[in-house]
């Protein structure tokens, strides 16, 4: 492996093969008579996605985050964490559950809030039962409940 370290040619060529989606297409359109050497690729790839990291999400935007109608909650909690994994500083697990928890609806939350999960996967997990629970009508459902709580109070 040193030996391929040495050779910026290989590296250079390789490099396409960790990229997908628009990083990809953005290397294929590279103008490669500009990339000569390896810290060439460097800086061209780091002018073109800095942004991403300038104004990447930070701990309000995924508190602020919520989980889709037609969107599963395993769905929900890797979009979720797709984006905690750009936060930066990095986030402990403690904060990644408590960060999660709070954009639930509050009957989710209450739940959540109770359990006593120590990990991400975990909260996950409690989420997904919870969701299975609302669907077997073992609990009821958020927008159920509101509305009883409407029509008991309006008559």
């Amino acid at each position: 492996m040193v030996e391929v370290v040495d050779d910026e040619k290989l590296l250079i060529h390789f490099f396409q093969d960790s990229l997908s989606g628009a990083a990809l297409t953005w290397y294929m359109r590279l103008d490669n008579t500009k990339v000569k050497k390896w810290k060439d690729l460097i800086d061209a790839f780091t002018r073109q996605y800095k942004f991403n990291i300038d104004v990447g999400p930070d701990r309000l935007n995924l508190q602020a985050m919520k989980k889709n109608n037609k969107e599963s909650i395993r769905e929900y909690a890797w979009r979720w964490s797709e984006a905690a994994a750009q936060v930066n500083p990095s986030m402990l697990e403690k904060e990644m559950i408590s960060l999660f928890s709070n954009t639930f609806k509050a009957s989710y939350f209450e739940y959540l809030v109770r359990s006593s999960a120590k990990h991400f996967t975990d909260l996950v997990v409690i989420a997904e039962r919870i969701e299975q629970a609302i669907g077997l009508g073992k609990i009821a459902d958020p927008i159920e409940k509101e509305q009883f709580h409407w029509k008991k109070e309006g008559h």
